[in-house]
């Protein structure tokens, strides 16, 4: 089938078998930030934003994309967003290990996009299944704070357009 969508800022056309999964597809686009993991949407390895949302790219049927907007990690790491992600995890003292990367930036991402400061227990809600030891839970708390503070210094948040 034609999947027509917006990747990574691009209108494309892309074949497909609908029930692929969209992991399969980014990997066939020569996308590799999404990484293939536990194939059941829990480990945040295959994450990328669908229509600005993080989802499980391993368990997304390729015909749910259907004119949507995907973003990868390849495309997103060249937002101000990310820089201000970036910003709060190195302070915090964050250390990402390239596997779990997009999980952990889009997880976070989700969390200050709006500009409003997340609790940490919502955090720790949202970061409790990742299972990758790079990094310990505290300490990827502290870098998303850290983040939502660097992003508000900026004035940054996504209804701005400042992404």
């Amino acid at each position: 089938m034609k999947l027509p969508l917006i990747l990574n800022g691009e209108q494309k056309i892309l074949e497909v078998d609908p029930a692929e999964k969209l992991l399969t597809v980014l990997r066939r686009e020569k996308l590799f930030s999404a990484k293939s993991g536990c194939e059941k949407g829990i480990c945040g390895a295959c994450t990328v934003l669908l229509d600005d949302r993080p989802v499980p790219s391993c368990i997304i049927p390729a015909a749910a994309a259907r004119d949507s907007v995907i973003e990868t990690l390849e495309h997103f790491s060249q937002s101000d967003a990310y820089a201000d992600i970036i910003g709060g995890f190195s302070k915090a003292g964050v250390r990402l290990c390239g596997y779990c990367n997009a999980g952990k930036i889009f997880v976070a991402y989700d969390l200050i996009r709006t500009g409003t400061r997340p609790s940490r227990g919502r955090i720790y809600e949202a970061v409790r299944h990742f299972n990758c030891p790079c990094t310990e839970t505290d300490t990827l708390v502290q870098g998303i704070l850290f983040a939502a503070s660097v992003q508000q210094e900026h004035g940054r948040r996504k209804s701005d357009g400042k992404n």
